[in-house]
């Protein structure tokens, strides 16, 4: 398949490599006190880790400036907050309103909130569809989501998107917040979907164009990807689409060697993040299907990175988590095929398997529910076959100039100019190519109706013909 002009992406691949050859560790210490923004009006979080002997704590405070009846967690993923974490003090609990489908944190005896402090669980925690609280390194240190600790008094409203935290750590470790290293103690205004921030003694790797925090337990193999497979891929996408803006991107790869089988990764706006949560990393690393899925795996999670902002910069609502969840996919696809000679066989198999997984799966639930009903892997398979499809009608429309990365980059600058995101405006983009089957057959796909469903992710993965 003709995806791109092979010369110059190589040439281009080979100058940004050559910037990221050697992971050079320059370390500048900054103040202990980060850029510290207007406080927002009502509420003050605090995070404490301390340590003992061979233990360590971590405790969250909240201070209400004004006294509410309860605290409400703006992340609801679950329950698991009414079991990791502990109030310190006998009459505060944390339960879950089965209406709001909310954790709340109250006072048994009534009384108003206006400081309430927990002792966290500091590790691994598999969360659906968001990012795990906690993702410990193999020497100690660890990474927390701030996300995770936004709450609002009583209830959460869409103008609540601004929390102010404050860090403390011990004289000995260190804080990584927004690439920067830390002493001590930091403040921060945080919004949207917060960050990841990490706290311990290892020293990141930096350079010009990234700041990497590679876990030292890790498999050498598995490291050696991350440090020349990521950058590879980080050029890859540079070229095919618009490079990073902001400030500079962080990697986070954390590994725990406990008795588990969980692998996850995700992505914040200028962060890539990825957790080994297996006791048979280093029996699986020399596996060659087990290198496939990792390149696999580190190849969508790029993608993302280049996506138009955030998720929400892409998909207007979970039902259309297609768009970015299949379109990740599917550029791990190109990647995977245009890095790795050797790795078409094990792309080919992966796309096989979409089309069976979302057909099977279709017959079970649509795109529309399929968030509600415990499919979410649908919109990866189903969301790669109709990128396929998108991508291969765009070429032969175009004689080969554009691409599906034509139309992602025509996506980034509509969102970046107002558009609104969602699949309305990515079907706008496809209007120029005249391909009235292409959309009707997307439309049928994404409906509630399952017959139309399954007839149009059939006739996407046989376009064009």
């Amino acid at each position: 398949m003709n995806w791109l002009n092979i010369t110059k992406i190589k040439t281009a691949i080979s100058m940004t490599l050559s910037l990221l050859a050697c992971f050079n560790v320059e370390i500048a210490w900054a103040n202990s006190q980060a850029h510290n923004d207007s406080s927002p009006a009502n509420i003050l979080i605090k995070v404490e880790k301390s340590t003992a002997d061979t233990s360590e704590k971590w405790v969250v405070t909240y201070t209400l400036t004004t006294p509410a009846k309860t605290l409400a967690f703006v992340r609801n993923p679950d329950t698991s907050r009414t079991t990791r974490w502990f109030a310190q003090d006998n009459d505060i609990e944390i339960v879950f309103d089965n209406v709001k489908h909310q954790e709340l944190v109250r006072s048994k005896s009534g009384w108003p909130l206006s400081t309430v402090s927990f002792l966290l669980t500091p590790t691994y925690k598999h969360l659906g569809k968001d990012y795990a609280p906690f993702s410990p390194f193999s020497d100690g240190g660890n990474a927390f989501h701030s996300g995770r600790l936004f709450a609002c008094a009583n209830t959460c409203t869409e103008e609540d998107n601004k929390w102010h935290l404050t860090l403390n750590v011990p004289s000995d470790e260190h804080i990584v917040l927004n690439g920067k290293v830390m002493k001590s103690s930091v403040s921060w205004t945080d919004n949207n979907d917060g960050r990841v921030v990490y706290v311990g003694k290892q020293q990141p790797i930096i350079t010009d164009d990234v700041v990497a925090l590679i876990d030292p337990g890790l498999p050498e193999s598995i490291k050696a990807s991350l440090e020349e497979d990521i950058p590879n891929m980080m050029a890859f996408f540079s070229h095919s689409l618009n490079p990073l803006k902001g400030e500079k991107p962080m990697l986070f790869a954390s590994y725990a060697n406990v008795d588990d089988h969980s692998t996850q990764g995700g992505t914040l706006p200028n962060q890539i993040f990825m957790h080994w949560n297996r006791q048979d990393l280093n029996e699986q690393a020399n596996n060659s299907s087990f290198v496939n899925q990792t390149l696999w795996f580190f190849a969508h999670e790029v993608a993302h990175l280049y996506q138009p902002g955030s998720t929400e910069g892409v998909s207007e609502n979970e039902e259309q988590s297609w768009l970015h969840e299949g379109n990740a996919d599917y550029f791990a696809a190109i990647a995977m095929n245009f890095l790795y000679e050797d790795a078409n066989s094990y792309v080919e198999s992966r796309m096989t398997r979409a089309f069976e997984s979302c057909t099977e799966g279709l017959a079970q639930t649509t795109l529309a529910r399929a968030y509600k009903n415990g499919h979410f892997n649908l919109y990866y398979s189903c969301g790669m076959i109709m990128h396929r499809a998108i991508d291969s009608v765009v070429q032969q429309k175009t004689l080969g100039e554009e691409s599906l990365f034509t139309v992602w980059k025509r996506l980034q600058k509509a969102v970046n100019s107002g558009m609104p995101p969602g699949t309305a405006t990515f079907l706008t983009l496809l209007e120029p190519y005249n391909a009235p089957e292409l959309i009707k057959a997307i439309n049928n796909a994404t409906s509630d109706d399952a017959f139309k469903a399954i007839q149009g992710i059939e006739t996407l993965h046989q376009l064009p013909e």
